[in-house]
């Protein structure tokens, strides 16, 4: 963290922007995390918001380093307060020598106590926006142009940036009133505010740079790899994926559909599939349940369908707003009867985008259905990402009979015993290609068949695809010192805080290598055990309460040694001391 020490150049900061929802704090956030991107800053932020629309507490980290970063830090060096109660909640976690900068209406003195070396700046956001522009909305850009002349912020691209948001769809008259908003908070703060309190930020080169959410990478990533088809019901944290979908889609000749749940939007897009349609679906906790059942129907049918998963925390409603881990074993073992499923799990924003161009190559060369397991940290917060790279992009449909190769074949069984499990796809309404799709057993042609032997041989069929499948999944990753004794396992979005603790811990003479796992089914065995066998203490960090990463590796992994489970499931992320500190304190 920077801690804002005077002489000294500032190469990590953190922002905090707390007020109530309905204040513009997330706004706040994202439109100071594209600033920083812009000046050529690693950008990542972190939301804390409740699941009501106005009054709770609402804030956002935004975390800003020249060198590479996938988490938010230990701790906050400015603060942007919207009201009092946001001063004196957060005042706390500030860094000694940090900035609080607050509307101050309503606060008196601060009591020494909390003052620890931090520099307070008053400034009437709220009644200036109604004096100035008759509107309260304002306050927002009045404190960014004050946050602007703290940090030294280039104001261009700020209005830039104001215009971009805000000239198609509101026009020139608000652009121009953002912008006086953003230049009066400059100067007003500007005479405020001495030339010795304020922190100037380089400014470098923003090159090959995109910042964007996970949400926003996984949807990115459906278009590029052909999906035509996208149905889903409403849900946080993975609403912004069909949201963004709704609006570029159809530019491709693709269709999204609102549907009336989940259990309708499973369906829908395994109907979309069969017909030939690259297809897709996405939803939290809660709709994973509803979609079960149709889940299973993907299996029998041997249809190929890629859901987003975006985890949230449980059980029930849980708190929808918040992020967990604790859906692991859902999609892995979830729904009845034995069928073969694929899990990936993204850590960073450009995997998401990767990976879901992989699931959609997968979901078709091996007929069934592949899941993309990540969580609101990931989903939807932003982080800045390397530009993606299209031309890269190769399309497999797998075993996809043309109506050439149809034409060639006296008898075309849909179900045929292959012995990788593999059989033939055609689609319905091909000539030669007639076959009949259902949810019972069936023989080769599709028609619903009783006989044990045929069943046996039908599941031996189907199961076959997991291990066709193992030599084309998605490697694990190793991160660190490779002959390090102390071994960390995580997946998704714990990458990031795990990545920066072994930073501190190496700092502290204690080397660590960390086994990103990034395939979750069919469970990377060799990788794991390999990994496990060359450590000598083995620490599993994940956001949930009851360790389901770490059952899920003793249930695959023979003679697995014990692990100590780093766990945190307060709804909010790790930050990297919280793993640190217990690796260092953990006895050797």
């Amino acid at each position: 963290m920077a801690n804002l020490k005077k002489g000294q150049p500032i190469t990590d900061i953190s922002v905090l922007i707390a007020g109530k929802a309905g204040d513009g704090v997330l706004f706040t956030g994202d439109v100071l995390a594209k600033i920083l991107k812009r000046q050529g800053w690693e950008v990542v932020t972190c939301r804390d918001f409740p699941s009501n629309i106005r009054g709770e507490a609402t804030s956002t980290v935004v975390r800003a380093s020249l060198d590479r970063i996938y988490s938010w830090g230990d701790c906050i060096d400015v603060l942007l307060a919207f009201d009092c109660q946001a001063v004196f909640k957060n005042v706390q976690t500030i860094a000694r020598g940090g900035v609080v900068f607050c509307d101050g209406e309503g606060i008196g003195a601060m009591p020494d106590p909390l003052k620890k070396g931090k520099t307070f700046h008053r400034f009437l956001l709220r009644q200036l926006a109604k004096e100035k522009f008759g509107q309260e909305v304002y306050k927002n850009m009045i404190a960014l142009g004050a946050l602007s002349y703290v940090l030294d912020l280039d104001t261009q691209i700020i209005q830039e940036i104001i215009s971009e948001m805000f000239l198609k769809k509101k026009g020139q008259e608000i652009v121009d009133k953002n912008t006086q908003a953003l230049m009066l908070g400059w100067a007003k703060a500007g005479e405020m505010i001495a030339d010795s309190e304020c922190h100037a930020l380089d400014r470098t080169t923003d090159q090959g740079r995109i910042v964007l959410s996970g949400d926003e990478a996984i949807a990115l990533g459906a278009l590029a790899a052909g999906c035509r088809f996208f149905a889903a019901y409403p849900i946080c944290p993975a609403s912004e994926i069909w949201q963004w979908l709704a609006v570029y889609l159809p530019h491709f000749n693709g269709a999204v559909v609102q549907t009336e749940d989940e259990l309708a939007a499973m369906n829908m897009a395994i109907g979309a599939a069969y017909a030939g349609a690259r297809a897709m679906t996405s939803t939290s906790g809660p709709g994973a349940s509803l979609m079960m059942e149709a889940f299973s129907l993907a299996g029998m049918a041997e249809v190929p369908v890629v859901v987003a998963h975006v985890q949230r925390v449980g059980p029930a409603t849980g708190t929808p707003t918040k992020t967990e881990q604790s859906d692991i074993t859902q999609w892995i073992y979830g729904s009845h009867g034995d069928f073969p499923r694929i899990v990936l799990a993204p850590g960073t924003v450009e995997e998401c985008f990767e990976f879901t161009v992989k699931a959609f190559n997968l979901a078709e060369r091996y007929q069934c259905p592949v899941i993309l397991m990540t969580e609101l940290d990931m989903g939807q917060n932003l982080r800045t990402a390397r530009e993606f790279h299209f031309d890269k992009i190769s399309i497999d449909r797998g075993r996809l009979l043309s109506q050439e190769e149809l034409l060639g074949m006296d008898n075309f069984k849909r179900y045929e015993f292959a012995a990788d499990g593999i059989s033939p796809r055609a689609l319905p309404g091909m000539k030669n290609g007639l076959h009949m799709v259902e949810g019972n057993e069936h023989n080769e042609k599709g028609y619903r068949d009783e006989d044990p032997e045929i069943r046996r041989r039908m599941m031996d069929k189907r199961m076959k695809k997991l291990q066709a499948a193992s030599k084309n999944l998605i490697a694990s990753r190793v991160w660190g010192d490779r002959k390090a004794k102390v071994g960390i396992l995580g997946t998704g979005s714990t990458l990031g805080a795990i990545v920066e603790a072994q930073g501190q811990l190496a700092r502290k003479g204690i080397p660590t290598k960390f086994l990103q796992l990034r395939t979750l089914w069919p469970f990377p065995v060799k990788e794991t055990e390999a990994f496990l066998n060359s450590c000598r203490q083995v620490f599993v960090v994940e956001n949930n309460f009851s360790g389901q990463l770490s059952r899920l590796v003793k249930s695959q992994v023979e003679g697995c040694p014990r692990f100590k489970n780093i766990l945190k499931y307060s709804s909010l992320p790790f930050k990297p001391t919280d793993i640190s500190r217990r690796i260092r304190r953990a006895p050797r």
